[in-house]
C-alpha cells in the first residue's frame, strides 16, 4: 500500500516536538538531582512519566489509520474514476456503433440511390436507341416506298411509250393497207371502165357487170369507212390516253404544290420549344374542309423522345394556320383524294434546328 505524502511531513514533525519535550523534561529532572540547594525545600513536583515507544506506536497508528484512509479514498477515487471511465468508453463505443450504423445505412441508401439513377438513366439510353432505331427503320421504310414509287412511274411510263410505238406500228400498217385498198380500188375502176368500154355493145352483160361493180364498190367503200372509222378512233384513243396522263401529270404537281404550301405555312407560324431536339416525331392529321379550313387535328402517332412541349407547338402551329386559302383552288375529286384528311409528320431537323 502506498502512503499519501501529504501526511508524512505533519507527523514527522508533531513526532519531533514530542521527542524533544521528552529530552528537555529529562534533562531538567537530571540536574535537579545533581544540585544541592542550599536550602533544601521540598517541593511536591507533579510529573508524568512518557513511553516514548508507547507514543510513537501511538503515532505510528495515527499515521497508519490516516494513510489507511487516504489510501481507502484513493482507491475509492480510482474505481470511481475507472467506473467514470469505463462508462465514457462504453458510451463513446456505443454513439460510434450508431453513428458507423448510420454512415452504413447511409452509404446504402446512397449506393441504392446511385443504383436507381444509373437503372434510370440505362432504360432512358435503351429507349432512346429504340426510338432511333425505329425513326431510323421507318425513314428507310418511306424511302424504299418513295423509290417504288418511283421505279413503279418509270415501268408505267415505259409501258405506256411501248404501247405508243406498238399502237404507231399498228396505224401505220392501217395506213398502209388503206394505201394498198385505194391503189386496188383504183386498179379494179381503171379495169372496170375498160371492160366496160370493151363490152359496150352487149348493154345486158355491161348492165349486169355494172350492177356487180357497184355492189363491190359499196362493199369496198364499207370497208373503207370501217378501216378509216378504226383509225379514227384509234387515234382518239391515244389522244384521251395523252390527255389522261397529261392531266395526271397535272394532278401530281397541283399536289406536291399543295404540300409543300401547308407545309410553309405551318413552318412559318411553328414556334420552336426550348427542349425541341433532333430525332423527335409527332405525325398529325388535320381534317380539311374544301375552303381549306381546319376542323379537326388528330395526333395519330408521336415517339418516346416528343415532349408534351414539342407536340403541344406542332398543334398549336397548325391552329395558327386556321385555314389554307390556296386549297379552295383544288378540284373536288383531287381535295377529297388528298387533302380531306391530310397526314403531316412534323419532325425539328425537317423543320429548322
Amino acid at each position: 500500500m502506498k502512503l499519501d505524502h501529504s501526511y508524512i511531513l505533519p507527523s514527522l514533525m508533531a513526532l519531533m516536538v514530542h521527542i524533544v519535550v521528552a529530552f528537555i523534561v529529562m534533562t531538567e529532572w537530571q540536574s535537579q538531582s545533581k544540585r544541592t540547594p542550599p536550602l533544601q525545600i521540598k517541593q511536591r513536583v507533579e510529573a508524568t512519566l512518557i513511553d516514548l515507544d508507547s507514543l510513537l506506536a501511538q503515532q505510528k497508528q495515527v499515521v497508519s489509520a490516516a494513510d489507511k484512509k487516504a489510501a481507502d479514498k484513493k482507491v475509492a477515487d480510482k474505481k470511481a474514476a475507472d467506473k467514470k471511465a469505463a462508462d465514457k468508453k462504453a458510451a463513446d463505443k456505443k454513439a460510434a456503433d450508431k453513428k458507423k450504423a448510420d454512415k452504413k445505412k447511409a452509404d446504402k441508401k446512397k449506393a441504392d440511390k446511385k443504383k436507381a439513377d444509373k437503372k434510370k438513366a440505362d432504360k432512358k439510353l435503351a429507349d432512346k436507341k429504340v426510338a432511333d432505331k425505329k425513326a431510323t427503320a421507318k425513314k428507310a421504310a418511306d424511302k424504299k416506298k418513295v423509290d417504288k414509287k418511283v421505279l413503279d412511274k418509270k415501268a408505267a411510263d415505259k409501258k405506256v411509250a411501248d404501247k405508243k410505238v406498238v399502237d404507231k406500228k399498228v396505224v401505220d400498217k392501217k395506213v398502209a393497207d388503206k394505201k394498198l385498198a385505194d391503189k386496188k380500188l383504183a386498179d379494179k375502176k381503171l379495169a372496170d371502165k375498160k371492160l366496160a368500154d370493151k363490152k359496150v355493145a352487149d348493154k345486158k352483160v355491161a348492165d349486169k357487170k355494172v350492177a356487180d361493180k357497184k355492189a363491190a364498190e359499196q362493199k369496198v367503200a364499207q370497208q373503207l369507212a370501217e378501216v378509216e372509222q378504226a383509225l379514227n378512233n384509234l387515234l382518239d384513243d391515244e389522244d384521251a390516253q395523252m390527255q389522261a396522263l397529261e392531266q395526271e401529270a397535272t394532278n401530281s404537281q397541283a399536289v406536291a404544290s399543295a404540300v409543300n404550301y401547308i407545309r410553309s405555312e405551318i413552318i412559318q407560324r411553328w414556334v420552336r420549344p426550348a427542349n425541341a431536339r433532333t430525332g423527335m416525331v409527332v405525325e398529325l392529321v388535320i381534317h380539311l374542309v374544301p375552303t381549306g379550313e381546319v376542323v379537326d387535328i388528330e395526333i395519330r402517332y408521336r415517339d418516346d423522345s416528343a415532349t408534351d412541349a414539342f407536340v403541344a407547338s406542332a398543334v398549336k402551329a397548325v391552329k395558327k394556320v386556321g385555314r389554307f386559302d390556296k386549297l379552295s383552288q383544288l378540284k373536288a375529286g383531287l381535295f377529297d383524294a388528298n387533302f380531306r384528311e391530310f397526314n403531316f409528320l412534323f419532325k425539328p431537323e425537317d423543320l429548322r434546328l
